[in-house]
C-alpha cells in the first residue's frame, strides 16, 4: 500500500531523494510512503511472530482462495472471516478461469498454519483468531504508514480524511481510519481501479536534471544553457515516443 499526504490542492508533494528497500534513490518523485501490506501479501509465522508481506502473491498465482495454488494472504484472511464471499464475487477464478473464490483451500491452508503455531509455541490458536491476528499486524502497519506522513511531520492525522484506493481498501480501510485516529473515510466509486485510472489520465512528464561545476561567469551560463539545451532536447525526445 502507498500513503502520500495531500494538503490542500495547491501542489502536489514531491521530493528529490528517497529511500525504498534500503536503497537511497536521488530522483524527483512524488512523496510517497510504500509498505508491503497489501490483499495480496504473502502470510508468515517466523520466530513466533506474525507478519504479513513484504512478498506478494501478485494476480499469478494469487491469494490461496484463487484457486492456483498460491499462498495464503490478507485476502485469504478476508474469506476465511467471512468478509469475502463466493456469492458476491464473479466466478472468474480457479484453474479454469470460471470458478468461484474456494473457501475450502482456505480453511484447509489456515488449519495446516495453526498446526504449525502450535507446534512452535505450544499453544492451541483457533484459526479465526489467527487470521484476526494478522489482520491486526497489517492494520497496524498501515496506521504506521499515516503516522509517518501525519504525526511524524508535525500534523494530526485526525484533521485530514483517509482516502482509500485499490481492490481491497474497503476490506481495511475503517480498522485503518481508527488505528490512525481518523473520523472520516471517502471510498470512491472507482476505488477498485483507481490507480490504474490514474495512469490513464495522468500527464505524461519527462525530467531530467544535471550538475554543473563551473564558476558562475559568462563561460559558465553559456555552459548553463547549452546543457538546458540538451536536457530539453532529450525529454521531448521520450515524450515524442509514447
Amino acid at each position: 500500500e502507498r500513503f502520500v499526504l495531500v494538503d490542500g490542492f495547491v501542489e502536489l508533494p514531491r521530493r528529490f531523494e528517497h529511500i525504498i528497500g534500503g536503497v537511497r534513490l536521488q530522483s524527483p518523485m512524488l512523496d510517497v510512503h510504500t509498505i508491503a501490506a497489501g490483499g495480496g501479501s504473502i502470510l508468515h509465522f517466523a520466530d513466533g511472530r506474525f507478519a504479513a508481506g513484504p512478498d506478494s502473491a501478485g494476480a499469478d498465482p494469487g491469494p490461496a482462495c484463487y484457486g492456483g495454488n498460491g499462498p495464503l494472504t490478507l485476502t485469504d484472511v478476508q474469506v476465511l472471516l467471512g468478509r469475502l464471499r463466493p456469492d458476491t464475487l464473479p466466478a472468474v477464478f480457479g484453474q479454469d478461469a470460471r470458478s468461484p473464490i474456494d473457501e475450502s483451500v482456505v480453511e484447509r491452508e489456515f488449519t495446516a498454519l495453526a498446526t504449525r503455531v502450535r507446534e512452535q509455541t505450544s499453544q492451541p490458536v483457533a484459526i479465526e483468531t489467527l487470521a484476526e491476528s494478522f489482520l491486526e499486524v497489517a492494520v497496524e502497519a498501515m496506521a504506521n504508514a499515516i503516522r509517518q506522513v501525519s504525526t511524524r511531520q508535525g500534523l494530526d492525522a485526525g484533521d485530514f480524511t483517509l482516502f482509500c484506493f485499490g481492490g481491497a481498501a474497503g476490506q481495511h480501510a475503517c480498522r485503518v481510519a481508527q488505528a490512525a485516529g481518523m473520523r472520516r473515510v471517502l471510498v470512491h466509486p472507482l476505488a477498485s481501479v483507481l490507480s490504474a485510472f490514474g495512469i490513464g489520465v495522468a500527464d505524461r512528464l519527462a525530467m531530467r536534471r544535471s550538475s554543473i561545476r563551473q564558476r558562475l561567469d559568462e563561460a559558465g551560463l553559456q555552459m548553463a544553457v547549452r546543457r538546458l539545451a540538451e536536457l530539453e532536447d532529450q525529454a521531448r525526445g521520450e515524450l515524442a515516443t509514447f
